[in-house]
């Protein structure tokens, strides 16, 4: 059960004064079954002058905030300490078929089910075509149980896709991404999000942190981390299994959740409007350390 120290850090520069600024950021720690959050901070240059934290429709912390005074630089940093663990997944040969699933979320009958079903349609970031539905189904063939299906269309996907960063742009849809074959892990959820809504099965989007290795005989290189994206899918009598296409893994004890919505456009990290700023630069610097026990 490993435990880490997270330092995410954005700076903002710009050529003009910014006036005014009001900032959404989903960079509150979430709390999950195989997550404790032991500590986390915000800090915020220039001070906002109103800020709030509250839950969204997913369950999020989300912290909203405006800044009142002229800035030419904004940072906003957080840094935690989070202590995480795997969870078992279910037998694949024991969950049930995916036609089944799809058809108890037709009408859900319970909490779970009805949570559940909000993620099995399409949404901003995640419209699909007949391709994406046809690239679905060579690996949901009939009765296959669906936690079998869904694992091997993982695979396909990462065997299939090259990560190759600034291929893509921010909000191509899944059937962008199965035509070009490349992207990020942001289209790799979409596209595998995408797949599995074409069957009416839910699946939603998980922004987070990997703890990631340098390689070898190299040192880690501090700031050198990235946010991550994958995957999360209901599997009825188990709950809710985390799926990496971009690294053809399930989510465990070095994935580490933030927040889960629809897409990314539910939950990107920070996001704001701004009055004035001129042109800027951005600088994203975020480090996940394995903290000494």
């Amino acid at each position: 059960m490993p435990i880490y120290q997270i330092d995410h850090e954005t700076v903002y520069d710009y050529s003009l004064p910014v006036l005014y600024s009001n900032h959404l950021a989903h960079m509150l720690p979430r709390s999950v079954s195989r997550q404790n959050w032991l500590s986390h901070s915000i800090e915020v240059d220039p001070n906002p002058t109103i800020r709030q934290e509250r839950l969204d429709i997913y369950g999020n912390k989300v912290l909203a905030f405006s800044i009142e005074q002229e800035h030419k630089h904004f940072r906003f940093k957080t840094t935690g300490i989070v202590d995480v663990q795997a969870e078992e997944p279910p037998n694949p040969s024991d969950t049930m078929p995916w036609e089944q699933v799809a058809k108890l979320l037709e009408r859900p009958t319970s909490t779970e089910t009805l949570d559940a079903a909000m993620y099995a349609y399409a949404s901003p970031f995640a419209k699909f075509e007949e391709s994406v539905r046809n690239y679905a189904l060579e690996s949901f063939e009939p009765n296959r149980p669906i936690f079998d299906a869904a694992y091997e269309l993982m695979t396909r996907i990462y065997t299939d896709c090259r990560y190759t960063p600034g291929a893509t742009r921010i909000g191509a849809q899944p059937q962008e991404i199965l035509r070009g074959r490349k992207g990020v892990c942001q289209d790799f959820a979409h596209l595998m999000i995408g797949c599995m809504r074409s069957l009416h099965l839910p699946c939603r989007y998980v922004s987070g942190y990997l703890h990631t290795h340098p390689c070898e005989g190299l040192p880690k290189l501090v700031g050198a981390d990235a946010t991550h994206a994958w995957v999360s899918t209901y599997v009825p009598g188990h709950g809710w299994v985390e799926l990496d296409p971009t690294n053809n893994v399930l989510g465990g004890d070095e994935h580490i959740i933030l927040a889960w919505g629809r897409d990314f456009g539910d939950v990107s990290p920070l996001k704001g409007v701004i009055t004035g700023g001129g042109e800027h630069t951005l600088k994203v610097s975020v480090n996940v350390d394995v903290k000494e026990q």
